[in-house]
């Protein structure tokens, strides 16, 4: 078990090494340097501003964030002329900045190119400002996870117990339609609905510098619609799932002999619909919130929340790419803890799951062993023509 565990955690940093490269390179590769912006005019308001300082300045910003090599530091003489129109390559771009990960115990994975946003928001680094966020859309996405899952499991149960039925049909119509219907769609159609109940449109922050002018209720209820259209949203994947899981189970071999031998429906579900449906439920409920707290771009745009995804949606049109790279890094590694959680919880949730031993067959021995032999097959064939 230890040993597997260690294999999945080996694994598990290969993957994270390998996103993180994949999405550097494709950011990088396609991102311009700000600060060669600036030095061009773009962005840098007068011609008052070009003068030898100012461009130095410039120039030690973009060695600083490896928009330029590391060896042209301090060297701006040398390079005044090319460094605005200069590329570096974006794969020894992810080498500078995943060293600094190791080197820089300050700011590991680096600052904003534009200095004015961490002191914007009252902070000193990126990790701080992420997580200045997330726990805003933490406030919506917690209740909707669990409120989702209970509903959606319970109809879920219920439809695989009376399918065919009519309550199984709309139960089935009810998952469909909102499964059809992106969010984008049913957010103002909420909007709409709840303004005729005088309920706000907007988000209110409870960390806002505007809280105290509203009450705990008003505070509670600006909640409720993006809560309800998350509900909703997810409500489906998680009944149509258990659906299909109980009907399985109660089609089974296993269970019908159980019938035959004359036990409840109470003690079956107990004893075999409810085991065997926790197993692929717990790999769908864990990593789903994952989903939940990243894929709320539409909701967090229509009700002004500010939350992680407006982070994201922010710092892509910039270039930022240290904010883009911390938030890949965070996701993807909470993505894989709750995979390696889920395989671990299997065997909890049910003993009679063992991990197998490790296979003895490997590729390279293979490898070997077809050399040997073909080398063993020449000198064969030599010795003969002699």
């Amino acid at each position: 078990m230890i040993k597997y565990i260690l294999q999945r955690i080996g694994f598990a940093l290969l993957t994270l090494v390998i996103i993180m490269f994949v999405v550097y390179v494709l950011t990088a590769q396609f991102s311009i340097n700000p600060f060669a912006e600036k030095a061009n005019g773009s962005s840098a308001g007068s011609e008052a501003n070009k003068n030898k300082e100012f461009l130095e300045k410039l120039f030690d910003s973009s060695v600083k964030y490896h928009f330029l090599p590391e060896s042209w530091n301090g060297q701006y003489n040398t390079y005044k002329d090319i460094w605005i129109d200069y590329k570096l390559d974006p794969f020894t771009r992810f080498w500078y900045w995943f060293s600094d990960i190791f080197k820089n115990k300050e700011n590991p994975f680096g600052l904003p190119y534009d200095g004015g946003i961490l002191s914007t928001f009252d902070v000193k680094s990126i990790s701080e400002l992420v997580f200045k966020y997330l726990k805003i859309s933490i406030i919506v996405t917690i209740p909707a996870f669990f409120i989702s899952a209970f509903i959606g499991i319970i109809l879920g149960i219920f439809a695989g117990y009376k399918r065919g039925t009519i309550f199984d049909a709309i139960i089935n119509l009810f998952s469909l339609f909102f499964i059809a219907l992106p969010s984008f769609i049913i957010a103002p159609i909420m909007i709409s609905i709840l303004l005729n109940f005088k309920v706000t449109p907007s988000f209110i922050n409870p960390y806002g510098s505007d809280a105290n002018v509203y009450s705990n209720y008003d505070i509670f209820i600006s909640w409720l619609p993006p809560i309800l259209i998350i509900v909703l949203g997810s409500l489906s994947a998680y009944i149509t799932f258990t659906r299909n899981q109980v009907i399985t189970v109660l089609t089974s071999n296993y269970v019908l002999i159980a019938k035959s031998k004359g036990l409840g429906t109470i003690e079956i579900f107990l004893k075999y619909v409810l085991r065997n449906i926790s197993i692929p439920l717990a790999a769908l409920l864990i990593p789903s919130y994952i989903g939940l707290l990243t894929g709320g771009i539409v909701i967090e745009t229509y009700w002004n929340i500010p939350g992680v995804s407006r982070v994201i949606t922010a710092a892509f049109p910039k270039g930022e790419i240290n904010i883009i790279m911390f938030n890949t890094v965070f996701f993807t590694f909470l993505g894989i803890l709750t995979t390696i959680v889920v395989d671990v919880s299997y065997t909890v949730l049910d003993p009679r799951i063992k991990y197998a031993s490790k296979s003895g067959f490997s590729y390279f021995q293979m490898f070997l062993t077809s050399i040997k032999r073909n080398n063993e097959f020449k000198l064969l064939i030599n010795k003969k023509e002699n």
